[in-house]
């Protein structure tokens, strides 16, 4: 009678806990955006203006700009003693999409709360060659501010095209020179480095959600960022590519505790049949 009773209570566990993971997992739906308009009514100034996503290549570590104070810095400094880099493609006239995807990315630094320079980096890259390292300077003192440390190590770059040209290529990001008003159509955007050049992730958009940059750069840092409390969550998360976002906590939470209840249902059913085993000899 006690093993009737036993079989039965582990039938209903596996139906409570396995059947909502079964479930949520088969019933996903990514986020993607279904009302994206015709390519035909895609204004001239905005074609071939896209990022193509590189997810897993390596960018080269070894190109240099020039930084605020005018000194050359290649990319592989930013990540002595393996820190990631967050890196941003703007230029320094822009007074729209630029600024005010800098200032979020500032807003959004200053809520995190990680000294910038300390186990990660920031650059910005500017991709107009006439931007000059005063130009930079004038932006490095605005956004540092803005984030409340007016003494990090936000890197605010200029270089030469063929520099920005192999930057902007490596990473997926096209842009276009708009001669008859002196501006670029572009796109916005945030990457994420590994230490040794991998690009690990992209984020979307021109405001960015506290998390998702944190996650992002524990991705990048190959987990050496992030307390323990971090790390948990983002195993209780996952990257969704179509929403450009990290995503799904409820799901990431039953994920974890269905692994925790097959691992003990499985120590449950070790125990039974090893009893049983003793019974029956």
């Amino acid at each position: 009678m006690y093993f009737v009773y036993f079989k039965k209570i582990i039938v209903i566990m596996l139906f409570i806990f396995i059947y909502p993971v079964y479930s949520q997992v088969f019933n996903y739906k990514p986020s993607g955006n279904s009302a994206l308009p015709p390519v035909d009514s895609i204004p001239e100034s905005n074609k071939g203006v896209t990022i193509q996503e590189h997810l897993g290549n390596k960018i080269d570590m070894n190109l240099s700009f020039t930084d605020q104070f005018g000194k050359i810095k290649s990319l592989k400094e930013l990540t002595k003693d393996g820190k990631p880099i967050l890196l941003t493609l703007n230029y320094y006239r822009c007074v729209s999409l630029c600024s005010v995807q800098l200032i979020n990315v500032a807003k959004t630094i200053k809520e995190l709360g990680w000294p910038i320079g300390k186990d990660f980096s920031i650059a910005t890259i500017s991709f107009d060659p006439t931007d000059k390292p005063e130009d930079a300077k004038k932006k490095h003192d605005e956004y540092l501010s803005l984030a409340g440390q007016p003494e990090g190590e936000w890197n605010f770059f200029v270089g030469n095209q063929e520099s920005i040209d192999k930057i902007t290529k490596q990473v997926g990001f096209y842009y276009k020179y708009l001669p008859q008003n002196n501006e670029y159509s572009h796109t916005a955007a945030i990457f994420f480095i590994a230490p040794d050049g991998t690009i690990t992730r992209y984020i979307y958009g021109i405001s960015y959600k506290v998390n998702d940059v944190k996650f992002s750069l524990m991705d990048a840092s190959q987990g050496k960022l992030g307390s323990t409390t971090d790390r948990f969550l983002l195993f209780c998360c996952y990257y969704d590519p179509n929403a450009g976002a990290y995503t799904g906590l409820a799901m990431g939470i039953m994920r974890t505790v269905g692994i925790a209840m097959m691992s003990f249902l499985g120590i449950l059913v070790y125990f039974y049949y090893n009893k049983r085993k003793k019974l029956y000899k």
